[in-house]
């Protein structure tokens, strides 16, 4: 019974589920594959000794999310915004820039698009409700436990993300710059299985 899980109590395409913590979910077939993130503390923003830093980062305070979290495993995609035009529930269909559609991370679309068309249509999809991530939220999910300026490390890289790496960071090496998106998935996951 959900009185008795020792995990994650949740509703998963309307069956009752004790979901473990990073575990693997989706409410629906046109909904994104979640994980199941656990409750944790963790400084937000940045030091102020941390290269680059803009006073806008700070100050670094601690944050508790008191709660477990689902979050989408992967950015919103193309093909997934391109469902809710089909049924109906997105009015705004979002240009691709010649970089493609299908798994390529949605560009071209406001938060506004999000909240009003998006996430209405998603939840009446999955009979669950969905909702965008706060900043704290959003900065738990990508720190992904770690203290460092990056969840890969003190530097990133052109393996670690898609960014002009031409330049580089905390002396980082060099790499390629892509110019364009890559399909969501292009690189290794964080600590929390999150891409």
């Amino acid at each position: 019974t959900q009185s008795d899980c020792d995990g994650i109590a949740s509703v998963v395409g309307g069956e009752a589920r004790c979901l473990r913590t990073l575990e693997n979910f989706q409410d629906c077939a046109q909904c994104p594959e979640m994980i199941a993130l656990p409750a944790g503390t963790f400084e937000m923003g940045s030091p102020e000794d941390e290269l680059g830093r803009s006073n806008s980062e700070g100050p670094e305070h601690c944050v508790r999310i008191k709660y477990h979290l689902a979050v989408a495993k992967y950015e919103a995609t193309f093909a997934e915004w391109d469902n809710c035009v089909a049924a109906g529930g997105c009015k705004h269909v979002p240009r691709d820039s010649g970089w493609g559609r299908g798994r390529q991370p949605v560009i071209n679309v406001s938060w506004e698009d999000a909240f009003r068309e998006y996430i209405p249509w998603l939840s009446k999809a999955a009979g669950q409700t969905y909702r965008l991530l706060t900043e704290a939220e959003w900065e738990y999910a990508a720190r992904s436990s770690t203290t460092t300026e990056f969840s890969t490390g003190k530097s990133i890289t052109s393996d670690d993300a898609n960014f002009d790496g031409t330049s580089t960071y905390a002396g980082s090496a060099k790499g390629v710059y892509r110019q364009k998106p890559l399909e969501v998935g292009g690189f290794a996951p964080n600590a929390f299985g999150l891409y």
